[in-house]
């Protein structure tokens, strides 16, 4: 970089930074414009974008996650802990197979339930019964815990749950939604709102004889408005389950033989593919990133399985609006499911192709709002300029020599809650720290760029010239904290993920239990110990059930290689 475009770039910095101070101003003189949200919308999509990681997290058979890496670690062979889950998962399958259970029975491996099955992938084991939103996940990932805790403002309003998946057995257009559970105080609450959890797949990146595995990805949430019938629908995606960033890319990035963790093999098929290799029902136009266009095609009938059931719910009547959110890979399937309505040849074009149910047909498509957090870039500059300027009517990125945005928006600019809020206009904003390292485009590959008018969570200033990308403003701990820093609003409730380094027992995984049963109970008890003292909505009855539920899994695991 020259030192004329230096010096113009710092001016320019300066008086963005002047101009973002402005904006906090006007936000505290005039209020947010978000009566129709518990708290700020922005914060809100992003606790919604953590709240379908914490479903997922429920759904683990095996709370550590992941497990496999977990064992490398400790010297353990990970191929013989994989080896014998895969022993395990072929005579379960057989005998589910037989019996063609509902929520009761376990996913994950294709071998489980008569699908295609993928040997290369970690064959990591699912139950949806276990789906429970009103209380708090701990999951073990990277050598410490991870605590989702979706505040309240959001999960106690939800009256029921159920999930969306295909059918044990049967063939992939045979979906089922099922009751999970309702919420236990909702008639005394008032909880109306409804939540479907949609399977979807990863791992796929369009090779042969490479399908996805299948697991859960995310949620429909139906947000009553008032007692009219009036309501929004928001969707959100999750993230790529946790692990080791050097594992998943030295076992993932084949094209031919990727292995591994599912989530990151999609995250890692970024070659960019046109409509005519297999990506037609996701764009005509462009190019796209070919992992998360299969996972998001194999993810789209159950996904709009739950949108039909939505509508049936509400006699036909049409939401108010429709919101698309999601963190990371949760961003990334985002842009891609709105790129299959609009731009797609099944569900689009224009949400009015062949594969878009009849009920759906006359939904606000057209005054959609995406809202995605640390999302990664994943079309072309002709595929993003479309989506974002044509369809969400928004402010296009096209980069340049400059590693920020200087057209962006600051967090606190009172513009992004209003058109949020208005039901008559698209929307597409895509929120992250400016140096992101997953979103920016610091990694090298095919120019990728981004969908939807960017939104810095931090302050913009001459050293964001400078400074070095970080991995750690990806994460959404960072990401929520900083934006709650920036908008100083005491209504948004102060937690949504936190983590914790245990200190009285273990911190996770295989290395939790090198003398057996005894430190795997003391892992247990200080789970316990530590949700009966920090959340006043925990279900003992519900925690002993995934532990009962665990130690079945494990029995069964070690009498497999008997």
């Amino acid at each position: 970089m020259s030192a004329t475009v230096l010096f113009a770039a710092l001016i320019t910095l300066s008086a963005c930074t002047t101009h973002f101070n402005e904006s906090q101003q006007t936000t505290i003189a005039e209020g947010p414009a978000h009566s129709q949200f518990p708290y700020n919308p922005v914060v809100y999509h992003l606790d919604l974008s953590i709240l379908a990681y914490q479903l997922y997290g429920q759904t683990l058979v095996w709370p550590f996650d992941p497990y496999y890496e977990e064992a490398e670690d400790a010297g353990a062979p990970a191929t013989e802990l994989t080896d014998r889950v895969r022993q395990w998962a072929a005579a379960t399958g057989r005998r589910q197979i037989r019996q063609k259970p509902f929520l009761g029975g376990y996913r994950g491996p294709g071998l489980l339930s008569g699908f295609s099955d993928n040997p290369l992938h970690d064959p990591i084991v699912y139950r949806y019964d276990g789906l429970y939103p009103w209380q708090d996940t701990l999951n073990n990932t990277g050598g410490k815990w991870v605590d989702y805790k979706t505040p309240s403002e959001i999960t106690s309003r939800i009256a029921s749950v159920h999930m969306c998946y295909r059918r044990t057995g049967r063939p992939a257009g045979d979906i089922a939604v099922r009751h999970v559970v309702s919420n236990p105080a909702a008639r005394a609450s008032g909880a109306r709102d409804i939540l479907l959890a949609f399977e979807g797949g990863t791992g796929n990146k369009g090779e042969a004889d490479q399908p996805a595995s299948q697991s859960l990805m995310g949620f429909v949430l139906m947000r009553r408005l008032d007692t009219s019938g009036r309501y929004d629908i928001h969707i959100a995606f999750r993230g790529s389950r946790g692990g080791s960033v050097v594992h998943s890319i030295l076992r993932g990035a084949s094209t031919s033989h990727a292995s591994g963790n599912p989530d990151w093999i999609s995250d890692l098929g970024y070659r960019l593919v046109p409509p005519q290799d297999g990506v037609s029902a996701i764009t005509t136009i462009g190019t796209v990133h070919r992992g998360i266009a299969h996972s998001t095609e194999e993810t789209l009938p159950r996904l709009f399985k739950c949108l039909e059931t939505a509508a049936a719910l509400s006699s036909g009547r049409p939401p108010e609006n429709i919101y698309v959110t999601g963190h990371s890979l949760g961003g990334g399937l985002a842009q891609h499911f709105l790129s299959a309505v609009f731009m797609g040849d099944r569900y689009g074009p224009s949400a009015a192709g062949a594969a878009m149910p009849r009920s759906l047909r006359d939904w606000p498509w057209r005054q959609v709002k995406l809202i995605t957090y640390g999302a990664p870039r994943v079309g072309n500059g002709l595929w993003a300029d479309t989506l974002t300027t044509k369809w969400l009517e928004s402010d296009y990125d096209a980069g340049g020599p400059l590693p920020v945005d200087l057209q962006a928006l600051s967090v606190d600019d009172p513009r992004i809650a209003t058109r949020l809020v208005d039901a008559d206009m698209p929307a597409g904003y895509r929120v992250l720290i400016s140096n992101d390292a997953i979103t920016t485009g610091a990694f090298p590959g095919p120019a990728r760029y981004p969908v939807g008018t960017t939104v810095y969570v931090d302050r913009i200033g001459p050293l964001s010239l400078v400074r070095p990308y970080s991995p750690k403003s990806h994460d959404p701990e960072v990401i929520r904290d900083t934006m709650i820093a920036r908008l100083d609003d005491p209504a948004i409730p102060p937690v949504a993920w936190r983590y914790y380094a245990f200190g009285a027992a273990p911190t996770g995984g295989i290395k939790s239990r090198p003398g057996g049963d005894t430190e795997l109970a003391a892992v247990e008890t200080e789970m316990l110990d530590y949700r009966l003292a920090n959340n006043p909505h925990f279900s003992k009855r519900v925690y002993e059930r995934r532990v009962r539920l665990f130690n079945s899994f494990l029995d069964g695991l070690l009498n497999s290689a008997d």
